[in-house]
């Protein structure tokens, strides 16, 4: 039997002085960090920003390597590894330190957009449809509630902030009131690709994961089709020499329909060669072929590629029985992805537009988030859900991604007066979804597991860095 220590918390064995392993869980990866950040500087140092001779290589390196660590860093505190991602592309990008240009996230989309389809096939393969059917009420009645809220209230809110957004009040009412509706429909939007990277870091499965990701995807098409419907009928609000054209609606129907065509019809012959469950287990790099090929038919017919990514996934998974091979497949590699992708999406966000919109974003991140909160609950409620599930799912609706990025630059396209102030208005306000979101969402799948509304699985990874 030891003798006590003088030291209380302290055995006999351990030095007072020595670090704790809670410290040295913070530690190790920060000064990671600081080593991988100096070098990658230093090697920079005195070349001109071209990305030749093996500069894009060294910066991919790079990106992988320090997001991978900033998510080890962001779980021994209690995060996501999602948020560590996100901040580590933010302080590499071109708003702090520069060691990522613009040059570089524009020559690394077409890697994104791979990361992407595997994100979205990942998405489409949770959607099982025996475990959908019972909460196919909560999940429909759920995000027609929650589009309808936010949209009227963020609206209003648009309008009531017009004083401190200086390009919204030179606008006349009419005009400034088609900005305020195609900005409350942007913001009714979530992120399906910061939702399945959670979820899947979490292992979470239960009602309450199944009804987040279910409203997330959902409300995602529903965002899409309402956008494009809005941009059409608000387009003489703001540009009086442009007529109401039903030229958008075709354009809608094309992109929203020809993604999700063009996504089972592909996951369906890709079931085909999966196989059933006595077939021999085909190759990984089959499915990353099979995901390139989403991202060249996504860009060469201009259709929305996490649609047409979904759309295969959920066929793929729930017609042949080999699907779940496959999505494991991508499982194994998931964290790479994620790392690259959120990395990168860091790296694309402008903090100038935090300070130069601070204040109105500031009010307008608030009011959305509790515009979502309170609409999933009149939702959930009126769907009859579960205490959990009206409790929690607000949670894992509040981040934005991707998708509400291309939303706004669809804004400048079409009003490139008005494109610079929009563009950064809404990046100020995504600045704070992007990063608060994957917390909220982390939370609530704890909190859920706990109640038993959402299970995770425990393999060990991951469980660390619930809060």
């Amino acid at each position: 039997m030891s003798a006590p220590s003088d030291h209380p918390g302290t055995t006999s064995g351990d030095t007072p002085d020595a670090p704790s392993a809670d410290a040295l869980g913070w530690l190790r990866p920060s000064v990671t960090l600081v080593l991988l950040f100096g070098l990658v500087y230093l090697s920079f140092q005195g070349v001109t920003p071209t990305l030749e001779d093996g500069q894009i290589a060294i910066l991919l390196g790079f990106v992988l390597l320090a997001a991978s660590v900033a998510g080890t860093l962001a779980a021994s505190f209690g995060l996501p590894k999602i948020t560590g991602f996100i901040v580590v592309g933010i302080v590499a990008g071109p708003s702090v330190f520069g060691l990522v240009p613009e040059a570089a996230v524009t020559d690394l989309h077409l890697i994104d957009r791979f990361a992407l389809a595997l994100i979205a096939l990942l998405a489409g393969g949770e959607l099982r449809a025996e475990q959908l059917r019972p909460q196919l009420r909560t999940i429909t009645v759920a995000t027609l509630v929650v589009t309808s809220v936010v949209w009227v209230g963020m609206t209003g809110a648009v309008m009531a902030v017009r004083p401190l957004v200086p390009f919204l009040a030179e606008l006349s009412v009419t005009g400034a009131l088609g900005v305020a509706l195609l900005l409350g429909v942007w913001a009714a939007n979530s992120s399906p690709d910061l939702t399945v990277a959670v979820i899947e870091e979490r292992h979470a499965q239960g009602e309450l994961a199944e009804v987040i990701l279910g409203v997330t995807i959902v409300k995602d098409v529903v965002v899409i089709i309402l956008f494009t419907l809005t941009l059409a009928l608000v387009t003489p609000l703001l540009d009086p020499q442009q007529p109401f054209s039903a030229h958008a609606l075709v354009e809608l129907a094309r992109e929203v329909g020809g993604a999700l065509l063009l996504g089972a019809g592909l996951g369906w012959i890709f079931s085909q060669y999966l196989g059933d469950e006595d077939s021999e287990a085909r190759s990984p790099m089959a499915t990353f072929l099979f995901a390139y090929l989403l991202v060249v038919l996504a860009a060469e017919l201009h259709v929305e590629l996490l649609l047409t990514g979904v759309s295969a996934g959920f066929v793929i998974e729930n017609l042949s029985p080999a699907g779940d091979r496959m999505i494991e497949g991508i499982r194994k590699v998931a964290v790479v992805i994620f790392a690259f992708f959120f990395a990168i999406a860091g790296a694309s966000l402008d903090l100038g537009a935090a300070v130069e919109f601070g204040a109105a974003a500031g009010i307008l991140f608030l009011v959305r988030a509790l515009l979502t909160r309170q609409g999933t609950i009149w939702g959930t409620r009126l769907a009859g859900a579960t205490e959990e599930v009206q409790t929690y799912t607000w949670q894992g609706l509040v981040s934005q991604g991707g998708v509400s990025l291309g939303l706004i630059l669809v804004i400048r396209e079409n009003f490139p007066e008005l494109g610079a102030g929009v563009v950064a208005l809404a990046m100020a306000i995504i600045i704070g979804n992007i990063l608060g979101g994957p917390v909220l969402l982390g939370r609530a799948l704890s909190a859920g597991a706990e109640g038993g509304g959402g299970s995770g699985g425990s393999d060990g990874e991951g469980d660390g860095a619930a809060p």
